[in-house]
């Protein structure tokens, strides 16, 4: 059963500056506003976020544009862990309207950790725990 409780929600501040010249947000400002969604659920779910001590990467990005988004829109992110695994985890991130249930674009990300060497290493098990108990 999907539990909507544990959906990581912020409302995205768009500058005019995301805009291309059609005028709607540029294609490549939605994987930042996923980036801004991980941030803060990593904020929330994690008890923080230091860069200096980040032990992952962006291995995979997927992203399916569904409907095109403008600066007098309302949007959201909506992020939530959807898979883990021994050295990795899926977000699933969805750009949505706040106020008629657009939705802009949904994708995932897949985070894969790493050591100093950037080698794969297992996901710390402190780590894990917080990520699993976070999934809907």
């Amino acid at each position: 059963m999907f539990d909507e409780k544990k959906l990581h929600r912020i409302p995205i501040q768009m500058r005019f500056g995301d805009l291309d010249g059609l005028n709607h947000v540029n294609n490549a400002n939605h994987l930042t506003y996923f980036e801004l969604g991980r941030i803060a659920f990593f904020r929330e779910v994690l008890n923080g976020f230091d860069s200096n001590s980040v032990q992952f990467v962006v291995k995979y990005t997927e992203i399916d544009f569904k409907a095109p988004l403008h600066f007098e829109d309302h949007p959201e992110i909506i992020s939530w862990i959807s898979e883990t695994g021994k050295t990795h985890c899926v977000f699933s991130h969805e750009v949505k309207d706040i106020q008629n249930d657009v939705i802009y674009s949904t994708g995932k990300i897949v985070l894969v950790w790493i050591d100093s060497t950037l080698k794969k290493i297992p996901i710390p098990d402190n780590v894990r725990d917080l990520l699993e108990k976070s999934m809907p």
